[in-house]
């Protein structure tokens, strides 16, 4: 499900979103490698164009008329990918967007 998201980013282009690598990549690196570092502080590190983008092209939306508490998503896979492991798509996610959206052939780390 990762490399169907990972592939979905560079078919968009990553909806053009500029990198930010400049002011934030030192701290993606290390807050993506830690063990202490949950998801919510790799999600503040969005900005709200970043947020935005993400929210109307991740694809799993809630299918209408599901019922409360069982909620069905279009592609289920991509919902339980996102839940089971949140912290590793979105760390991949805005290295991914300061990358320039796969200007280099790997995900480059802070020196």
């Amino acid at each position: 499900e990762f490399e169907c998201w990972f592939a979905s980013m560079c078919t968009t282009k990553c909806g053009g979103l500029p990198s930010q690598a400049d002011s934030r990549k030192a701290k993606l690196t290390a807050m993506c490698q830690s063990v202490e570092a949950d998801w919510l502080k790799i999600w503040k590190m969005f900005s709200q164009e970043e947020i935005k983008w993400f929210k109307n092209n991740y694809p799993s939306d809630e299918v209408e008329g599901s019922e409360e508490g069982s909620e069905v998503h279009y592609k289920q896979a991509m919902e339980t990918a996102k839940e089971v492991n949140k912290k590793e798509l979105l760390c991949m996610t805005l290295f991914t967007i300061d990358d320039e959206c796969v200007k280099w052939p790997y995900i480059r780390l802070t020196k």
